[in-house]
């Protein structure tokens, strides 16, 4: 891979990983519309990796407190979101096509806009809140849906105003993405994937860095719009897939 397509490989990670629109989507679509071979689960590891990284250390003092067992409670909630992933990720292994992708986008950006608009800022995330927002990050695991996007409606709808759900989404993420970039490190290791370690390390760098300014924009943009905004542009791209390529 060229210099120019880590970058972009890794723009794409990081943004899309923390904006409600879904990585996955954009991942799959980046060789088709690039006219490039598939970067390969590894490249996609490296990616995942550099996200893990940067919420990590955006959250490195929650992290921390969490590692010493000093806030239980949060705790108690991100063991509850992650349990759904755990009994049901490895059942859900649909196709990357361009038309689930699309239809996903649209319908997915629809919710969206339903649960910011009409969802009220009046509760925290209780245990019953924290796993579905698990159970909806299983869904999530369709191209298209996004992980943020989904988990983040699913609290909107619940009561949990826009900043404490962003927050709480980003660190439901964290074992979510660490068992996805495993789960794909064995597939490619299975599959003796030749690997590039420069490229690799590139892309975990960019992604990292990518990935910590989405972070910081989306917990900025929540606390004064509405994601109204990025359920416009999933529709949007949703449209445009349609109509140039089913």
């Amino acid at each position: 891979m060229t210099i120019e397509y880590i970058i972009l490989l890794s723009a794409i990670q990081g943004m899309t990983e923390f904006l409600p629109v879904s990585s996955s989507a954009h991942l799959a679509l980046l060789p088709t519309l690039a006219a490039v071979a598939d970067q390969g689960r590894f490249t996609d590891v490296a990616a995942h990796v550099g996200s893990l990284l940067a919420v990590m250390w955006h959250y490195r003092a929650r992290v921390a407190s969490l590692l010493m067992f000093e806030d239980l409670k949060l705790m108690w909630r991100l063991v509850l979101s992650f349990l759904p992933v755990v009994a049901l990720g490895l059942f859900i292994n649909p196709p990357r096509s361009v038309t689930i992708i699309a239809v996903n986008l649209i319908v997915f950006g629809i919710i969206l806009w339903l649960a910011d608009k009409y969802g009220k800022a009046k509760s925290e995330v209780t245990p019953l809140t924290a796993l579905g927002a698990g159970f909806a990050q299983v869904v999530a695991l369709i191209p298209g849906v996004s992980r943020s996007g989904i988990t983040i409606s699913a609290m909107r709808a619940r009561g949990v105003g826009r900043s404490k759900a962003v927050d709480f989404a980003f660190l439901m993420s964290m074992p979510a993405i660490a068992a996805a970039g495993a789960w794909d490190l064995l597939g490619a290791l299975k599959g003796y994937e030749a690997i590039d370690w420069t490229a690799t390390g590139l892309t975990v760098f960019f992604s990292c860095i990518f990935s910590l300014f989405a972070i910081r924009f989306i917990i900025a943009f929540a606390k004064k719009f509405s994601f109204a905004w990025f359920a416009a542009y999933r529709i949007a791209l949703g449209a445009a897939l349609l109509f140039f390529f089913v």
